[in-house]
């Protein structure tokens, strides 16, 4: 083969090797992320929408606690019913559901570190997919430049070696012409 043929050759061999179009392995992580970031609602609390606190607000720690009261009031009283002790039920449950307040304050932040924690969560998360994207598009984008530059000397091979085949063409189509020339010329004395 001539080196024209040659580096065709090594020229179309290496553009075959041309590598695809980028195709992101985080395109899909990264949406759903971002669907679930776009998607949470600004923090609210309903306090009757938590199991916890519906939880707390049954219980019969109130109930138990007027119960108590007016059990230990009857019980000093010698077993009869009486106003103090009516009062010191009241007194007890109002303690009691005071108590409750408390505990919904108690609940509200820890619903509101949970949602921030959440947000937190999803946003590192999708942080640390796009780095991953960018480094492998960085790294794409890198090998294709290297399979640019590579093309670019092959095919500079293969524009020299033409340039050559061609300039030795000429140089014979010239020397073959000057020697027609001269023929020609000569020609009318040799007859």
């Amino acid at each position: 083969m001539s080196r024209v043929s040659d580096a065709r050759a090594q020229l179309d061999a290496w553009e075959a090797k041309k590598p695809g179009d980028y195709t992101s392995k985080y395109k899909d992580k990264i949406d759903g992320v971002m669907g679930q970031l776009d998607g949470m609602k600004d923090f609210s609390y309903d306090p009757t929408r938590d199991a916890a606190y519906e939880q707390y607000k049954n219980t019969r720690q109130a109930k138990l606690a007027n119960e108590n009261a007016q059990a230990n009031a009857s019980a000093i009283s010698g077993g009869y019913g009486s106003s103090y002790g009516t009062q010191a039920g009241q007194s007890a449950y109002q303690n009691a559901m005071a108590g409750l307040s408390s505990a919904t304050n108690s609940l509200y932040s820890q619903a509101l570190n949970q949602y921030t924690q959440k947000k937190s969560d999803l946003q590192n998360q999708l942080s640390g997919y796009q780095q991953a994207e960018a480094q492998d598009y960085e790294k794409y984008q890198t090998n294709y430049q290297n399979w640019e530059n590579q093309r670019k000397d092959y095919q500079s091979v293969y524009n020299q070696a033409a340039s050559e085949e061609q300039e030795k063409k000429s140089r014979h189509t010239g020397i073959f012409g000057t020697i027609l020339s001269v023929a020609a010329s000569l020609l009318p004395f040799l007859l």
